[in-house]
């Protein structure tokens, strides 16, 4: 399949709603008392976004985003 959009490309978009439908397994690899309080999903932006907010042991709170860029269709021969 070509991509003929990519600002954002459908890809693009299904992997981060795939990446934010992973969250559970995401924490249970944190730290015991580390924890996802919060997501937020971008998904209409040039390059979709999960963000994530996270309290660490100590209570503090942390911001952790995740940035999906499809390169450009390579053709190969």
């Amino acid at each position: 399949m070509r991509t003929t959009y990519y600002n954002p490309s459908k890809l693009e978009v299904d992997f981060a709603k795939a990446f934010k439908d992973l969250t559970p397994q995401l924490e249970d690899k944190l730290d015991e008392g580390e924890q996802v309080i919060s997501i937020k999903s971008i998904h209409d932006a040039d390059n979709p976004m999960v963000i994530y907010k996270l309290k660490d042991k100590e209570g503090d709170m942390h911001e952790v985003v995740v940035q999906i860029i499809q390169r450009p269709d390579q053709i190969v021969n």
